[in-house]
């Protein structure tokens, strides 16, 4: 455990502690099967704890109660974070001490791998998390997840309204200070950094670029700086399925970011040099406009600028048919929960980091039943 969590630990114990209570109150009824997430190590801190809270959101989505089991100090280190806090204060959110049991038949989620895992574990399944940079061989991969207020906020109706919207126009909104310009973008993945694609297309097309909306025109190239004008998370999914293409900017340390995937869930076409990160891999023309480099970013804007609308509304109903097969969190995770075969699957590599927490030196066995081969 990190010096830093040890140094905060009595302030953040107490946080940690107030942020359970608060749920007690509101916790609803569920005849689901738990879902535990058993914590060793901090490896899910990263990005203000946002994965884990993912985790309980998308396990409040499919009615599954949520059992933590980490350390006090681990707890505490959570509370300090900013999702971790959020996590704590769900409804169907609860901790236990790692001396005691999970329900039983419970899902049991685990950050290391479960020949190493020295806790009681009876009438569990359980899944190794592999958290790190690239999928581990022959595992399931578990999608990228939503940011935790827009999986919280989803309803399922929505996504229909808001895919057969009329969109029109090419729409970025996100974060543009310096660190989201650094060279390992280029070191690490080989793609361009998020500010190096945003000034390719403010220096090309400058006759076309919007601070803000499209407007309803296909010629608009909207490049919203979010910490100069943000936009309310309440308005977020609407405003990006306003608009016909999404600009897949890197994040500050690795390529995916959550808005790619809320833009794929309401129909908005991604145009993105990163397909290779999905699983399975996007398809340039079929339900993304892929790229290389600033050339190939400004001859896919080209692209755009001749396609029929007959092809663009088939890529958006692509878009949206790859989403709900390979990319929503909630059916992954019950699938996972409600697997019934014998051979199960025993690890889930999730890619969502710039290096890798567990060890490549013994292959995982990663055995994936027929029902999940095609997401493997």
């Amino acid at each position: 455990m990190k010096l830093k969590h040890l140094l905060r630990y009595p302030f953040d114990i107490r946080l940690a502690e107030q942020q359970l209570a608060s749920r007690a109150k509101s916790a609803p009824e569920s005849s689901a099967a738990t879902i535990g997430i058993d914590l060793y190590a901090d490896h899910l801190l990263f990005d203000g704890g946002r994965h884990l809270a993912c985790l309980a959101a998308l396990a409040g989505k499919i009615g599954s109660p949520v059992t933590l089991r980490c350390s006090r100090v681990l707890l505490a280190a959570i509370a300090h974070k900013p999702h971790g806090g959020r996590f704590l204060a769900m409804p169907h959110v609860n901790w236990i001490e790692p001396s005691r049991p999970f329900p039983p038949h419970s899902l049991v989620l685990l950050d290391v791998d479960g020949g190493r895992a020295d806790r009681v574990l009876s009438r569990q399944r359980t899944v190794a998390m592999l958290i790190g940079r690239e999928p581990a061989a022959r595992t399931l991969v578990m999608p990228y997840p939503m940011h935790p207020q827009q999986i919280q906020d989803s309803i399922d109706g929505r996504f229909n309204t808001l895919r057969t919207q009329l969109k029109a126009g090419i729409f970025f909104a996100g974060n543009q200070n310096r660190r989201y310009g650094r060279d390992s973008m280029h070191s690490e993945f080989g793609v361009l950094s998020r500010l190096e694609i945003l000034s390719t297309l403010s220096k090309t097309f400058d006759v076309r670029i919007s601070p803000r909306e499209a407007d309803g025109r296909d010629d608009r190239i909207v490049l919203r700086d979010s910490a100069v004008d943000p936009i309310p998370a309440q308005d977020w999914m609407a405003t990006l399925a306003s608009h016909q293409f999404f600009l897949c900017c890197p994040g500050a340390s690795q390529p995916v970011c959550h808005n790619a995937i809320e833009a794929m869930s309401v129909g908005t076409i991604p145009i993105i040099e990163y397909a290779d990160r999905f699983h399975p891999e996007l398809v340039d023309g079929v339900n993304a406009i892929c790229f290389r480099g600033r050339k190939g970013l400004i001859a896919a804007i080209r692209r755009i600028d001749s396609m029929p609308p007959e092809k663009r509304s088939r890529l958006s109903r692509n878009v949206c048919r790859h989403y709900d097969e390979h990319l929503d969190g909630a059916r992954f995770l019950k699938r996972l929960r409600d697997e019934t075969n014998t051979d199960f699957v025993d690890q889930v590599s999730m890619p969502f980091h710039n290096r890798n927490f567990f060890s490549t030196a013994s292959p995982p066995s990663g055995r994936v039943p027929l029902s999940h081969a095609r997401a493997a």
